[in-house]
Parts: C-alpha cells; structure tokens; sequence
C-alpha cells in the first residue's frame, strides 16, 4: 500500500513526520506498506511551520497511492492561495474511489477547502472546528472515518492515531500494530468515529 504524505512550504511538521514515522516502522516490520514524503509540485524541500527544512521529497503519485495523508500547518495562507486546494481536488481525480484522503489535524479543512468533504463527517484540530464547518459535518472525536476519507483530530499524536487505525483498517494488521504502540511507548488515544 503505498502512501503519499504530502509535503508543503508551513506545513506542520509533527504532523506530516509522526504520521510517516509510523508507516515507515510499520514498513520496516514488514508489513506492506510503501510511505513517501512528497510535494505536489515537485519540489523536493519545504520549510515547515517552525522553520524546519525537511529535503530529499519526490513528487507525488496521487494515480498509483492508496493513502493521500494531508497534514496541517500555516493552511489559511493556502487556502487564500488556492493552489493546495486545486493540487488536491486534481489529485482525487486522478486518484478515483480508491484513493483514501487521510486529513491529520488542520489537513481536514485543505481538503475542505478542495470541495472533496462536502457535508461529510470529519474532525480536525479543535480550535480550527469553526473553519471545518464551512466544508464538512464536525465530528468531535479522534479519529472519523468515512470509508475513503479518514481525519485525526487535535494533537501532535493524532496523526500516530490515524496512521495506526488506517494499518489496522486497511490490513488487518491489529497484533502488529499493538506491537508498533509498544515499541514506539505510546498507546492510541479516544475512539474511532464510524458511520
């Protein structure tokens, strides 16, 4: 399964990197999972929110990922911008039903702001609730999955909870991703909302 965690200039950095951090132990536990770090327009560094230059990023793959996890961070500047936005809703095309959008925190209302939650269930980080809104039904909960569209809620960890429920999900793999929780010290968080 592979998953596109897509890269951006102010994007969060906790976000983007734990959420990878744990596809890629998951990968180095040999389960099937493929993790990139990528951009949407090719470049291959950004400058998260505090400052960090994060490099060797490849361009995403929106038409052979599974996971489209999109992180937060400076996201009102984008939206005023439009290009995320745009990036994303191209990349759910060439993506199709298959393609699942994972929003980690403030990511939600990117992809809110795309057109692709409109009236769905989602959830976000809690003080951003009034901008989810606009685009989506908030849901107050950890994690919200909607079949191919799953978010996290508020927190650095979030995204470590999306990650592990979307392993578990996708590959059944519940007595691996216990053992990942025990490796990397920390137990999931609050409840997975579902339909």
């Amino acid at each position: 399964m592979r998953i596109d965690v897509l890269m951006f200039e102010g994007v969060a950095e906790v976000d983007a990197m734990a959420t990878y951090a744990v596809f890629a132990h998951a990968k180095s536990r040999g389960l099937a999972v493929d993790p990139r770090l990528v951009t949407a327009d090719g470049a291959t560094s950004v400058q998260g929110c505090y400052g960090t230059t994060i490099g060797e990023l490849e361009p995403w793959s929106p038409a052979t990922a599974q996971v489209l996890a999109v992180s937060g961070g400076w996201i009102e500047e984008e939206i005023e911008r439009g290009v995320i936005p745009r990036q994303l809703a191209e990349a759910k095309r060439a993506g199709g039903a298959g393609l699942i959008l994972a929003g980690i925190d403030s990511g939600a209302i990117l992809l809110g702001a795309a057109g692709l939650i409109a009236g769905r269930p989602a959830t976000t980080h809690r003080p951003g609730y009034h901008l989810l809104e606009k685009y989506a039904e908030v849901v107050d909960a950890r994690v919200v999955d909607d079949g191919d569209l799953v978010t996290c809620g508020t927190g650095w960890f979030a995204g470590v909870d999306l990650a592990c429920w979307l392993l578990e999900r996708e590959l059944g793999a519940a007595a691996e991703i216990v053992a990942l929780e025990q490796w990397i010290g920390r137990d999931r968080q609050g409840t997975v909302w579902r339909r």
